[in-house]
């Protein structure tokens, strides 16, 4: 059961860290967006939305935290054959899902790149490419690490 409590403290932990980056990756884009330099501007048009993107999805996971340790903890007590049927699954879609957002994480990597290369001398450019490229690098990180926990997390449902 000890194994159920770390996995999701681990996720609201590493989640509470995820929502105060967004937090200070807004307020300092929304601060770049107000600055004369055209690359500062292009930082912030590829921060802000990502961010906001990651902010509410860190919300999300604290705020389920608690719920999902009482629903899983329950299950292990009361009725384990609910583990099988419902927890294992329901993992088994979220590392599913981490295949496809980190496909997705690594094109936006690839587009940030190309865009510095291809507009080195456009200023608004590249900073919104070089913004991607530290976006999706922060990101990737982010769910490598989330993934990993998870698989750790399943690999014990499995076990029970």
């Amino acid at each position: 059961m000890d194994s159920i409590v770390t996995y999701f403290n681990g996720e609201k932990f590493q989640c509470t860290i995820g929502a105060i980056a967004s937090m200070i990756l807004i307020a300092s884009s929304i601060f770049f967006l107000f600055q004369q330099k055209a690359f500062l501007k292009g930082m912030a048009y590829a921060t802000i939305p990502l961010s906001i993107l990651l902010l509410v999805i860190c919300v999300g996971v604290i705020l389920r935290a608690s719920t999902d340790i009482e629903r899983v903890t329950t299950f292990y007590r009361n009725t384990p054959q609910n583990i099988q049927v419902e927890e294992i699954p329901r993992m088994e879609k979220v590392m599913k899902s981490f295949n496809i957002i980190r496909k997705v994480e690594i094109v936006f990597f690839i587009i940030g790149l190309a865009l510095t290369i291809i507009f080195w001398r456009n200023e608004l450019i590249k900073g919104l490419a070089v913004g991607l490229i530290i976006m999706s690098v922060s990101i990737y990180t982010f769910d490598f690490i989330a993934e990993s926990r998870g698989e750790a997390y399943i690999q014990f449902l499995k076990s029970l």
